[in-house]
């Protein structure tokens, strides 16, 4: 009877994984069921059923510690702590730097960075300095820190609705739009939470 109780509590452990979210309490609750199953099977002289369970949990327990290092949160730079804190901040911290880190800083003097017509290769966020966007003669915008450029190409995969003009030693860093859409095929979660600040800066820019 005792023994049937350990049996019981390991599949009620493995009941409750089933509605929990949160992959890395999945994991643990998961981990813990074969544990207390593997014990069971045990005191039953079940060693070829011990074993897989020992191998079941293994791997949970692997898991466990990678889904952990994933979320184990990175020191963001006091120079970019703003861009992260006001633009980025649905992304982790780990995550932020690691598209951060994709992209190249660069210094534009007086040049179009975009131009209207044209498909784009990359996505710009100023950093230092300001940007004129113009249709033609018409002066459309003023960007400034923390502001994207070519974010509509990106979005849609269609040329550049109009030209954009740095002004003097502006500070920008760009990432390649090819290896960003990259990840729609292999990083949806990370391709959702870009696309979705990337949506956000877009529709600041049309309400004002």
């Amino acid at each position: 009877m005792e023994n049937s109780i350990i049996q019981h509590l390991g599949y009620i452990f493995t009941f409750l994984a089933l509605s929990v979210k949160d992959v890395l309490w999945l994991r643990v609750i998961l981990a813990t069921a074969q544990i207390i199953l593997g014990v069971y099977q045990f005191i039953e002289q079940r060693y070829d059923v011990v074993f897989w369970n020992a191998v079941f949990t293994f791997v949970n327990i692997y898991h466990i510690i990678r889904i952990m290092n994933d979320r184990k949160p990175v020191v963001v730079p006091e120079a970019i702590k703003d861009i992260y804190e006001k633009i980025f901040f649905n992304l982790t911290t780990k995550e932020f730097m690691y598209y951060w880190n994709l992209g190249d800083s660069c210094i534009g003097m007086n040049n179009n960075i975009v131009n209207k017509g044209e498909t784009q290769e990359n996505l710009f966020l100023i950093l230092d300095g300001e940007a004129l966007v113009k249709d033609g003669k018409k002066e459309i915008a003023i960007l400034s820190r923390g502001n994207f450029v070519a974010e509509i190409s990106l979005l849609t995969e269609e040329p550049a609705t109009a030209d954009v003009f740095l002004s003097d030693n502006v500070k920008y860093i760009k990432w390649s739009q090819e290896k960003i859409r990259y990840f729609q095929s292999t990083n949806i979660g990370f391709w959702s939470k870009l696309h979705h600040v990337l949506s956000r800066d877009l529709i600041k820019k049309i309400k004002s």
